[in-house]
């Protein structure tokens, strides 16, 4: 587990535990960790920028920018990128189909003996995604009506950006958030170079502790395939909610107002005092969040999949809020 607190002109990082058990090594404070969801944030982040810059706008139909595959979904002729980013597309969320996960255990490989889980590195094919895991699956209901999380709506934003950007997803986020923040360590992990490498992740099963590092599930993708570490997450999270990824404060309000019948914006999570994302994938568990009030941005990144870095959180910052409360 790692923790970072900046809260200018305060930082804390701390590290506990291991980085890898097998070889007793410490968890270094600046270890890159697979951060899930959080990868969101990005995406809508990218979308955002394009939007600013006249080349979509967040009320386009889907069928403008992907029309062969808007014609494959319910409603595909009235979801709009706002509804994607909202999560009230109403579509069926990848990885809740019954041969999501089997057909990740049919893939991956299992040693015993070692105590490893492995599934191969490789690019994924959002449109084989869809075509296995959405094409064909009832709406939960119509576009806009109600909210539920679906990763879908986040794989088509990336194929969205591929579209309106003409590059590859890992290039936008690299030319549009790294190179611009300064971040050094953030990649999308099985689709470019790896820059750094992960600590080891774990899972429990049956009371074994599984070593999954090797346990890539690059079908994340745009919903949640980025690596990162706690320096370059807050740097993302200053020039997200400090306004300098965009030219119009528009933007920042617009992602960070919540969307009728939930908590979420576009692309960020809501609660009274944060606002950020957390993350989840196999081996990893993530938190980056804002508080506003204290101008504050926490890091917490474990490499346990049972662990709670939301209930952290709180535990984490609630002690230390008087010291940061500006004095009135």
């Amino acid at each position: 587990m790692i923790v970072w607190i900046d809260a200018p002109p305060y930082r804390f990082e701390g590290a506990s535990g291991f980085a890898d058990l097998k070889g007793d090594i410490p968890m270094p404070p600046e270890g890159a960790f697979r951060i899930g969801s959080i990868t969101k944030m990005f995406t809508a982040a990218v979308i955002m920028q394009l939007a600013e810059d006249g080349v979509l706008t967040l009320d386009d139909p889907l069928a403008l920018w992907l029309p062969e595959v808007a014609e494959q979904l319910p409603y595909g002729d009235q979801i709009t990128l706002r509804h994607l980013l909202t999560h009230r597309s109403g579509l069926f969320n990848v990885v809740e189909h019954e041969a999501y996960y089997a057909d990740l255990f049919t893939e991956m490989v299992v040693d015993e003996d070692a105590g490893t889980v492995t599934l191969d590195c490789v690019q994924r094919d959002p449109h084989d995604t869809l075509a296995r895991y959405v094409y064909g699956k009832d709406a939960q209901f119509e576009p806009g009506t109600r909210w539920s999380y679906s990763n879908t709506n986040y794989t088509l934003l990336g194929m969205v950006i591929e579209a309106a950007a003409e590059m590859p997803l890992a290039e936008a986020y690299r030319t549009r958030i790294y190179e611009p923040l300064g971040m050094t360590s953030t990649f999308l992990d099985c689709y470019e170079e790896p820059l750094i490498d992960v600590v080891h992740g774990y899972t429990e099963s049956g009371g074994v502790m599984a070593d999954v590092t090797e346990l890539h599930e690059s079908v994340g993708w745009s919903a949640g395939g980025l690596v990162s570490t706690g320096p370059d997450l807050i740097a993302f999270a200053r020039g997200l909610f400090g306004g300098a990824l965009f030219d119009d404060p528009e933007s920042l309000a617009a992602m960070t107002t919540v969307a009728p019948g939930s908590s979420y914006g576009l692309g960020v999570m809501l609660q009274r005092d944060y606002m950020g994302h957390a993350g989840g994938i196999a081996g990893y568990r993530s938190v980056l969040s804002y508080a506003p009030e204290l101008d504050t941005v926490v890091v917490i990144l474990y490499n346990h999949d049972a662990a709670d870095p939301e209930r952290s959180l709180a535990d984490v910052l609630n002690p230390v809020r008087p010291l940061l409360r500006p004095a009135e």
